[in-house]
């Protein structure tokens, strides 16, 4: 299943319950846990790898080139 699909499900059933209604059972809870280490875990991979990006491309710029072209 879509992973968004997935978690849009889980918000409506959630937005469903009535306020003070229980939500999570220790399986869900534990399995949101893991979604969200695993997000976490790409977000950093992704800043990472932008940062490089950046720090390898930032020492060529020629004086007069726009922001974020290489001169040439």
């Amino acid at each position: 299943m879509d992973r968004q699909f997935e978690l849009e499900n889980l918000r409506r059933s959630v937005a469903m319950l009535r306020v003070g209604a229980p939500a999570l059972d220790r399986e869900a809870a534990m399995k949101l846990v893991r979604e969200l280490q695993a997000l976490e875990s790409q977000i950093r991979r992704l800043r990472d790898g932008m940062q490089r990006l950046l720090d390898d491309g930032g020492g060529d710029q020629s004086p007069g080139a726009p922001p974020g072209r290489n001169a040439t």
